[in-house]
């Protein structure tokens, strides 16, 4: 049995999720946001990450980790786009240093197997959210990092992996 960390990344939120790996099957045993302090500086930020991370990885024994691929959009500013660079390098160096395997993945790839995966006709930030919502039976609290981190580890989990999963019907 192993452990999957899935990681939506943002300079002010991250969404995680983490799915137990068992025998040829995944299942969701957690998922939420880990909310960075925007009043301290980025790279203090980025030091209280590390210590939400240490105790997942100490909880979960988190063997396995995957991260979205940082783009630039139109509407990024350069800030922004240095700020997520960062942080990409910073879970890359992260998880090297914790002998955690380390993936990542594009958006445009995990939603393209989201969609194939559930037969979506079309997939965007709200619809994977409205979707997950749904089948997730409506958690309170839920929000669009956790939902982005979950439609990533189901689609690597059953695209790239190629596991099933009961709770989702895959």
């Amino acid at each position: 049995m192993t452990h999957l960390l899935s990681i939506d990344q943002s300079v002010t939120y991250c969404g995680y999720s983490i799915y137990e790996i068992n025998n040829n099957n995944f299942e969701l045993i957690k998922f939420g946001t880990l909310k960075l302090n925007t009043k301290l500086d980025y790279f203090e930020r980025i030091i209280s990450l590390e210590c939400y991370l240490n105790e997942l990885i100490e909880e979960y024994q988190i063997e396995n980790s995957l991260i979205e691929d940082i783009q630039k959009h139109k509407g990024t500013s350069l800030i922004t786009y240095k700020k997520l660079s960062s942080l990409l390098f910073f879970l890359q160096y992260y998880f090297y240093y914790q002998n955690i395997d380390c993936q990542i993945i594009h958006v445009n790839t995990w939603r393209s197997a989201y969609k194939k995966t559930f037969g979506l006709t079309q997939v965007n930030k709200e619809i994977v959210y409205q979707h997950l919502y749904k089948l997730l039976d409506k958690p309170t609290n839920f929000d669009n990092h956790m939902s982005d981190s979950i439609a990533m580890g189901i689609s690597y989990c059953y695209k790239t992996l190629n596991l099933s999963n009961n709770d989702f019907n895959i």
